[in-house]
């Protein structure tokens, strides 16, 4: 009746979960990643926390400049998302340029946004958790905004947000919104 699962592949219980783009910049480096261990995790504050590997280049640049950008990408850029996740920020000068993305200033962290993005969360780092083999960056958002078209109520906007399954393997909601009463 049961199958025992791994400790390698329990997390993906939990899957599939919406896939963010994690940009951050320190000095004249700068990095993108693709993570869908992302949550929030307080209203007020607004408060979001995404758990990535200390190995990862990323991680390396959140840690010394303090912020980062979480950048909802849409489905259709699943090819440039799969690249973010599977490549070291560590190869390329730009890394969000290397995906084929375009890059801009946010309103108010020196960390990139990506102007492809459906919604943008700018982030001010206010804990780094020790958790493992990953660790629980948790960001206070300082500013949010999202395209004009976004409304997560909308089955259309729902249709275009990417769910990562496991490692190259995506999904997206059926878009059905179900009022309970």
């Amino acid at each position: 009746m049961w199958r025992k699962i791994s400790f390698r592949e329990w997390p993906y219980i939990l899957h599939p979960r919406p896939v963010t783009i994690v940009a951050s910049k320190f000095k004249n480096k700068l990095s993108a990643m693709a993570a869908s261990w992302t949550m929030p995790v307080s209203r007020k504050p607004p408060v979001v926390a995404v758990a990535i590997a200390k190995n990862r280049f990323t991680y390396e640049l959140i840690i010394k400049s303090k912020e980062f950008s979480l950048n909802l990408l849409p489905k259709e850029h699943l090819d440039k998302i799969q690249f973010l996740g599977t490549v070291s920020g560590r190869e390329f000068v730009n890394k969000i340029k290397a995906a084929n993305l375009t890059m801009a200033n946010a309103r108010r962290i020196s960390s990139p946004i990506i102007l492809e993005s459906l919604a943008i969360l700018e982030c001010v780092l206010r804990k780094d958790i020790e958790s493992g083999d990953h660790n629980i960056i948790v960001g206070e958002i300082i500013e949010a905004y999202a395209r004009k078209e976004f409304n997560i109520l909308n089955e259309e906007t729902i249709r275009r947000i990417p769910l990562h399954v496991r490692s190259n393997k995506y999904t997206s909601p059926i878009g059905e919104i179900i009022e309970v009463e």
